[in-house]
């Protein structure tokens, strides 16, 4: 799939996957990572996908750390037979062992043969990153031993020399000339030396001699020198020819690395982004989407074409984000052809495209003598003629910088012509005849970018089926235009295009009273079925409670039961047999009077209950002590709505039950109290902010929140929780979902801080 380099250039998909680049840990990794990897392909996208959210993974595993640089591998194809360099040797060890790093990364040690971590291991440990040989390398230990023993021999007899000739010698230690030792002798003394002579100071007055015996230490320090440094040739030469012969096996390990640092290099960029897998849909949907290059500062954007629409005809005030809105939704598009990863919320959707065709920004070329328009319809023309059925174009200011009127029917009819040989076509225009065209038309949608007209500024979000007004006198006004300029200019304006921006707003106005209708009528449902589940519930558990406190009453009359039959039978046992004596008359009547004692004991307790409480018919309030049920069960009231009475009973337990199943229950000498609520926190916060925190955290302090926000009469507020990957959003939302005191709940404006943050109301 080949994206020309205007489209990339357009885009700005080069600076993001420059961006990207700086993640790469290889020089042929950071290669790869290029617009050529661009596919239409959705099983391999998909594959691409997966690996990167598994190096996703592996990065947020406990004590694993970013994969360190992996080091170029050298230019073997002009070495075929000759040695490589020992440097060029030591970057293939190296490589070798940044490969084995790579594979325990992936946790994959079952993959790491044993040649490769011996090639890797001996070059390593022989060469050092100059390709110099080690000195310490085992098979020179022996040689350098043998040459440090012929120099201390030599250094004994040059000592012994001197020291045997003062009147001969000139000075008192030996000399170092060309890698050889020699003695400084008095010119007129050689006569006296059987030597040979090397050379001469420049005054000749000293001779530079080597005795025979010394000559002969001489050579053996040279030759063993010489061992020395040939061992090293052949270490070098045999660790090069192992690396040749191992280089089929690197070339596959080059592949292989290339492809990991692909794959690993997004995963750091979607990682530190927030970048996420789409699914694949028919139809393009981007939720949450943020541009890369805007950073923290950038307004999430939200985007859905509907089911049929093959172009979009976007439109409103100049610097308002149309031209970014456009951009970010084919870079999205290349993104996720690339690597399957945006900077964008789960839930986006992408079709893919088999090309995308981009005009945007000023052509204009003083070489060609061609002007803005003629530039633009040159490009336009070539998209044309190339467009295919899954084709994406981009098309900024469409048939700007000519007469409006040829301007506007020329672009009519190239939307025409894109709408039924494109798979989807954004337009940005500012000619009303346009967006009225894409009104009239089959497979036309048009959409504009809000504006705040009361604060005069864009909000940068997308209002969909609403063409929007350019706002120019506005943006006019912003940038500090003279007064005059832009009375002039509103006075002028109070025709035709005054009513159309007016029937604008008008839609726009309309469109937020839908929304906020549709927000209403899914929050009303949410605590429908809120409550419905907690009636639900509570049902469940007063069966439970029941059932269990006729289980325990069932178990203590089957007690008592077997118990007294127990002691009945034995005493009629005693009764039958033998005579009748008064000890066994006494144990019966003994029998008889423990039992009308028990009974007198639960009439006791049943007496001081009812001589304790009595029940009273009048209306419960929060606070009062009731009985509720058949089981008598105590608890206290804590609130009343309509025939549902909510009592909090003594084992801890709330129920709503139905007012006929709760008796008050008031003490003859009923005493004063009060109750005096006591929170922690004094104040309640305006705006929360809890980034950083767990979620567990942040429902403590939400909890805290609440009953300072209930106590201090605070209606609103609002929590910042941020982007993140939407744990703590969804959780924050789970909780106010759960809170009965909470009435609405709703992301923020976009210029507020859109979907990472959230605005609380409450009863």
């Amino acid at each position: 799939m080949h994206i020309s380099e205007r489209t990339v250039r357009d885009t700005e998909l080069d600076k993001v996957l420059e961006i990207v680049r700086k993640y790469s840990v290889s020089p042929e990794g950071c290669a790869s990572i290029s617009p050529e990897r661009i596919t239409d392909d959705r099983e391999l996208i998909d594959s691409r996908a997966a690996r990167i959210e598994e190096y996703i993974g592996r990065l947020g595993l406990s004590g694993v750390e970013p994969f360190p640089y992996i080091s170029d591998l050298f230019d073997y194809a002009d070495r075929t037979h000759a040695d490589f360099p020992g440097t060029d040797v030591y970057k293939a060890g190296q490589f070798i062992h940044s490969y084995i790093g790579m594979l325990i990364f992936l946790d994959k040690e079952a993959n790491i043969y044993d040649e490769d971590r011996e090639l890797g291991e001996d070059i390593l440990s022989s060469l050092d990153s100059d390709g110099n040989v080690f000195e310490d390398h085992p098979r020179l230990l022996p040689l350098i031993r043998q040459r440090d023993a012929v120099r201390a021999e030599r250094e004994r007899f040059s000592a012994s020399f001197i020291a045997g000739n003062r009147g001969v010698v000139q000075q008192s230690e030996a000399m170092f000339r060309s890698g050889r030792v020699v003695i400084p002798i008095k010119s007129d003394q050689s006569s006296r030396v059987d030597c040979y002579i090397s050379g001469a100071s420049a005054s000749g007055s000293t001779l530079f001699a080597e005795p025979f015996e010394l000559v002969t230490l001489n050579n053996n320090a040279v030759i063993a020198e010489e061992r020395i440094r040939a061992e090293k040739a052949r270490i070098v030469h045999e660790l090069s020819d192992r690396v040749r012969k191992h280089l089929p096996v690197l070339h596959k390990m080059l592949a292989a690395v290339i492809e990991f640092d692909f794959h690993y290099a997004f995963a750091r960029w979607a990682e530190k982004c927030g970048a996420k897998h789409p699914s694949n849909g028919k139809n393009l949907s981007i939720i949450a989407a943020r541009h890369p290059l805007i950073g923290d500062s950038a307004v999430p954007i939200d985007l859905t074409i509907p089911d049929g629409v093959r172009v979009l005809v976007l439109s409103g005030a100049n610097a308002g984000g149309k031209t970014v809105t456009m951009k970010t939704a084919a870079l999205f598009v290349l993104l996720n052809q690339i690597a399957g990863y945006i900077p964008a919320a789960a839930e986006s959707s992408l079709p893919l495209f088999s090309s995308v065709y981009t005009d945007i920004g000023d052509g204009q070329s003083i070489l060609d003598a061609a002007s803005t328009f003629s530039s633009h319809m040159k490009n336009i023309a070539s998209i044309a003629r190339n467009t295919e059925e899954r084709s994406l174009v981009i098309l900024d200011e469409l048939g700007t910088g000519t007469d409006p009127g040829e301007g506007a029917a020329l672009s009519r009819a190239i939307l025409s012509y894109l709408s039924s040989h494109a798979l989807l076509t954004f337009a940005t225009s500012h000619y009303s005849e346009v967006k009225s065209f894409a009104y009239s038309e089959p497979g036309m949608m048009n959409a504009s970018m809000e504006f705040d007209v009361r604060s005069g500024m864009p909000t940068y979000r997308v209002l969909e089926g609403i063409p929007g007004d350019s706002h120019a006198i506005a943006t006019a006004v912003r940038m500090r235009m003279p007064k005059e300029i832009t009375d002039a200019a509103s006075a002028s304006l109070r025709g035709g295009e005054g009513d159309a921006a007016r029937i604008i707003q008008g839609l726009i106005s309309r469109q937020r009273t839908l929304d906020r209708k549709i927000t209403e009528a899914a929050l009303m449902k949410r605590r429908e079925e809120r409550e419905s589940e907690e009636n639900r519930k509570r049902s469940r558990e007063l069966e439970a409670m029941e059932n269990e406190l006729r289980k325990e009453g069932v178990r203590e009359i089957s007690e008592f039961l077997r118990e007294t039959r127990k002691e009945l039978e034995r005493l009629v046992m005693d009764v039958r047999t033998g005579k009748l004596t008064p000890e066994k008359t006494k144990k019966v009547k003994a029998f008889i009077s423990s039992i009308e004692k028990k009974k007198e004991e639960e009439e006791s307790v049943l007496s001081d209950d009812e001589s304790e409480m009595h029940y009273d018919a009048a209306p419960l309030e929060v606070g009062d002590d009731v009985i509720c049920g058949r089981n008598a069960s105590k608890g206290r009231v804590t609130g009343v709505s309509g025939k549902d009475v909510q009592v909090l009973l003594e084992n801890g337990l709330r129920m709503t039950l139905k007012r006929s199943m709760v008796r008050r229950a008031v003490k003859k000498e009923e005493r004063k109290s009060s109750v005096q609520f006591v929170s922690e926190k004094r104040r309640a916060e305006y705006t929360m902010d809890v980034r950083g925190l767990t979620l567990e955290e942040t429902v403590r302090r939400l909890d805290d929140q609440m009953e300072a926000a209930i106590l201090s009469g605070l209606s609103s507020f609002s929590i910042i929780h941020g982007y993140g990957d939407g744990i703590l959003s969804r959780g924050v939302h789970d909780y106010l979902r759960k809170r009965k005191e909470v009435k609405d709940y709703r992301f923020a404006r976009p210029e507020d801080g859109g979907m990472g943050k959230t605005y609380v109301e409450l009863f």
